[in-house]
């Protein structure tokens, strides 16, 4: 649903009923903001279907009481647990969904009833009370393919945090038992070294298996890129290592285990990827997007996923806010404050709005020319300048979904 900024402030003078509500894993607490400012009695509910029409039927006879009013219900967008309700809630007739943010949340409870107690019963009159003050976002539940899309982006993200802790372990494991080995590779979890890890694991067993057998095994495993030179390098290594031996057997296991985690989080998510990509073609602008030089499909995928359909949004500026790309500063008299990104947002979406602006900056990208111009001519640091990028990317791709136009190099203002 398209709500203005203005259209936030006129909603709260209407005669209709606010609702916040609380979520929780079990159960759930609403409360009713009414027009006069009162508030009804706390009502809880359990987080089932049962407990949903338990909800709708308590805030009917509401509604019948004051002739039928319209109904803004308003959530903590916190967590998960809020989101079988909101779906549950969304396009029933006479309703509006919305969201408030946490962090308001958090801050406003105070003003509340002049007291730093938290309840469930509390926290639910508190989103009513911000509803009523105009401090809320409009709620875009992702559907069809965008749905998709975010709970693979999502997964893969899951993914990445446990590849990322698998091979610190690796590397904390191999720099005791053979600190020379990064040496040779510089990667410890690219292929060929996780297949030489696996295969011999500790320095012993490379010096035992020789130059020849190395040199086969380096063959096979990286398809003949690596010659014996490297296989050389690694025995030397490993025949004059500082590696500890006391306690291999252990270090052996965790070695084997380690790289057997990293082998099949890999796969996870290059199959992931395939699905992103996959379902990524059922979104009818994504061919559109895809003309962008060095935006790649797996970019495109979880940033459509993190957005949801950019065709129910109003403005550039909403989905910059979603991403906690918008700015503020801090300036008091005479003290002008730089500018930072509030950071309030969608943190995977920042996040890859971050890396794919970082691979557009390169030769034949298509915001080099920017990125040039921001960290040559206005002496920008490099990060700031790819933040800004950032911001730019998702302003192209809103009117490129809002234009139905393929991309063009051409200068666009930073905002």
């Amino acid at each position: 649903m398209k709500i203005s900024k203005t259209q936030r402030g006129r909603a709260v003078n209407k005669e209709e009923l606010i609702v916040g509500i609380d979520v929780a894993k079990t159960k759930h607490f609403v409360r009713i903001l009414f027009s006069d400012g009162s508030e009804s009695a706390p009502f809880g509910f359990l987080n089932i279907r049962e407990g949903f029409e338990a909800l709708l039927s308590w805030v009917s006879s509401f509604r019948r009481r004051f002739n039928n009013p319209h109904v803004i219900v308003g959530l903590e967008s916190t967590g998960h647990y809020w989101e079988s309700l909101a779906f549950f809630l969304d396009g029933i007739t006479g309703i509006t969904l919305v969201q408030v943010n946490p962090s308001h949340v958090r801050r406003t409870k105070d003003l509340y009833d002049n007291s730093p107690g938290k309840t469930d019963s509390k926290d639910a009159g508190v989103i009513a009370m911000l509803i009523r003050m105009g401090k809320y976002h409009p709620m875009v539940l992702p559907r069809g393919p965008f749905a998709d899309l975010r709970g693979f982006a999502k997964l893969r993200e899951q993914k990445v945090v446990e590849f990322g802790v698998q091979r610190n372990i690796l590397h904390s494991i191999v720099d005791v038992i053979f600190p020379e080995y990064g040496s040779v590779f510089k990667k410890l979890e690219e292929k060929t070294s996780l297949h030489i890890l696996k295969t011999f694991t500790t320095p012993a067993r490379i010096v035992e298996a020789g130059i020849q057998r190395i040199t086969a095994e380096l063959r096979k495993a990286s398809h003949g890129q690596l010659s014996e030179a490297v296989a050389r390098a690694l025995v030397e290594a490993a025949t004059h290592t500082v590696g500890l031996t006391e306690g291999i057997e252990a270090n052996v296991f965790a070695i084997t285990r380690s790289v057997e985690s990293i082998e099949r989080i890999q796969g996870d998510i290059e199959a992931i990827e395939g699905k992103l990509i996959e379902v990524l073609q059922r979104v009818s602008y994504a061919t559109r997007l895809s003309s962008i030089p060095g935006m790649g499909p797996v970019s495109l995928a979880v940033i459509l996923g993190e957005t949801g359909d950019m065709l129910r949004y109003r403005r550039a500026e909403e989905v910059i806010k979603l991403a906690g790309l918008n700015l503020f500063e801090i300036s008091s008299g005479k003290h002008k404050g730089q500018k930072h990104i509030t950071k309030r947002g969608r943190a995977l979406l920042r996040k890859c709005l971050f890396f794919a602006a970082l691979r557009m900056v390169k030769k034949r990208g298509a915001f080099r020319e920017d990125y040039c111009r921001l960290t040559q001519e206005n002496q920008m640091h490099k990060t700031k300048a790819l933040v800004a990028l950032s911001r730019k990317l998702l302003r192209v791709l809103f009117a490129m979904v809002r234009d139905g136009s393929v991309y063009q190099q051409r200068g666009i203002e930073l905002a």
